[in-house]
């Protein structure tokens, strides 16, 4: 079946018609990917901007917290510091004498041989 002259002239009125829409739709696609864009960026800024908080029922976290025995140590290949809590207090002694061996070399040799 062929195409009469009639079917084109009709076409080719349409065709203008039909080019717009298409215009339209891609106008109306790339303005709402910009606004998406725009609302990303907005809230990426705002994500920036804002303060993370922490937990307000922790106090532990703002606590400096001081090391027991953090003596200077004893020149010599192992320091063998004795650590007396309360040895006198009040002239009486509460706890037994607590012994600490510490090693300076530990944590500094890597071994890396596999």
């Amino acid at each position: 079946m062929a195409i009469q002259p009639i079917d084109l002239q009709t076409l080719y009125a349409q065709l203008d018609k039909i080019a717009k829409t298409q215009v339209h739709q891609q106008v109306a696609a790339q303005a709402a990917q910009e606004a998406q864009m725009v609302a990303n960026k907005a809230q990426s800024e705002h994500k920036l901007k804002r303060v993370q908080e922490t937990e307000a029922g922790s106090e532990i976290t703002g606590m400096v917290h001081e090391r027991e025995g953090s003596e200077p140590q004893h020149q010599g290949g192992t320091s063998a510091g004795e650590h007396r809590e309360g040895e006198e207090k009040n002239g009486s002694i509460t706890e037994p004498l607590k012994q600490f061996i510490k090693d300076p070399a530990l944590g500094n040799n890597i071994d890396i041989s596999g």
